[in-house]
């Protein structure tokens, strides 16, 4: 049996590809896996407890890792489990304290290149002895581990992976709701409101085709540090009007299906969902090239990049996918394809699920 360990259980990136994996786990192989939180639950539960997934809470606070890490000591012995599967940093690092001594190995997983925390990657290395192996979410990641001390063999590129099903089936709702006409053009940004991501970019990208384009809005669905400096920098730039904070959407669906493009602005990343979400929903995606941004796009083919920190080249490529909407279509769709081919949920499970046989039979080897 598997134990999954997260932070918590609210919609974002690697919270998704953890209940894609333990929702389509096999079960005759490795049991019903069980899913932990360290601070609490979030919406994310009730699906997998629907799913017959048991969820355990240790709703516990960032700073109390000595006591999530005895709690969890005590879930690993109480039942017996193969192996535990860590997502995120302080879930990372519980997972690793609470296994020692007992037997059950670690897999833990790098989700960002974490440039503006370079502590983090320390303390990844001082206690790389106590895992079994890494998985990163992209190739971009695991390069940047490798030069930051991890060690190679650890590391394992699993790339996050998409129901594409569930995606571009017309359920937009927000267009209507924000009294957006069908001449209205919505640039579209999904993610944390915070340096990483990018997003005050945007404000200069919206002033620079602020008169180029008067029916072009900007629609952020999230939350984070920055919102409160966004309003204020949209207001002194004389955008506000265009830029629209809608904090997190439960939904994501109703302002994707409405959306006439994704832009990413992100100054580093991992592998983000948002774009794959795009991609499966048939939405053209404009980005920028950093982290695994470039393993999902191809520049031209199935979407747009661009440099990091260029409003300027950002503004242009947004202008070409509203320029011609002929070839931002055919993009469009070789990234559908692309998604439903390279990125689906069953290789990102299938691939763990290997990954946990070779751990397993080591294991097996070694008693």
């Amino acid at each position: 049996m598997i134990l999954y360990l997260i932070n918590e259980l609210y919609v974002g990136g690697a919270e998704k590809s953890l209940a894609y994996l333990a929702g389509r786990l096999n079960s005759n192989r490795f049991g019903r896996p069980v899913v932990a939180s360290l601070w609490g639950t979030g919406p994310l539960a009730d699906e997998l407890k629907k799913a017959g997934i048991e969820v355990i809470s240790l709703a516990l606070h960032k700073w109390q890792i000595p006591l999530a890490a005895l709690r969890l000591r005590r879930i690993l012995r109480s039942k017996r489990f193969g192996l535990l599967h860590t997502f995120l940093f302080h879930a990372n690092l519980v997972g690793r304290l609470a296994a020692i001594g007992s037997g059950v190995p670690v897999v833990s997983s790098i989700r960002v290149a974490e440039e503006d925390r370079p502590f983090r990657v320390t303390l990844d290395r001082l206690t790389n002895g106590l895992v079994a192996a890494e998985t990163c979410v992209s190739e971009a990641v695991r390069q940047w581990s490798i030069e930051r001390g991890l060690p190679a063999e650890k590391l394992i590129t699993i790339h996050n992976g998409i129901d594409c099903s569930a995606y571009g089936l017309g359920r937009g709702t927000f267009r209507d709701g924000a009294e957006l006409g069908p001449e209205a053009k919505i640039a579209l940004f999904i993610g944390r409101l915070h340096r990483q991501k990018g997003p005050d970019i945007l404000v200069d990208v919206a002033s620079i085709l602020f008169h180029r384009r008067p029916n072009l809005h900007f629609v952020l669905d999230g939350d984070g540090p920055m919102e409160a400096k966004l309003r204020r920098m949209a207001r002194e730039k004389g955008v506000a009007e265009r830029f629209h904070l809608l904090g997190k959407c439960d939904d994501v669906s109703q302002v994707l299906d409405d959306a006439d493009m994704l832009v990413l602005p992100s100054r580093w990343e991992g592998m983000p969902n948002a774009i794959l979400e795009a991609m499966a929903g048939g939405v053209p995606v404009v980005a920028t090239d950093v982290g695994g941004c470039g393993e999902l796009v191809q520049n031209g083919k199935t979407g747009l990049l661009v440099p990091p920190c260029d409003a300027r080249a950002l503004a242009e490529a947004i202008d070409a996918i509203i320029s011609d909407p002929g070839q931002a279509a055919t993009m469009a769709q070789a990234a559908r394809e692309c998604v439903g081919r390279e990125f689906t949920v069953e290789k990102m499970v299938r691939a763990n699920e290997e990954l946990y046989e070779r751990i397993l039979a080591g294991q097996e080897g070694d008693g």
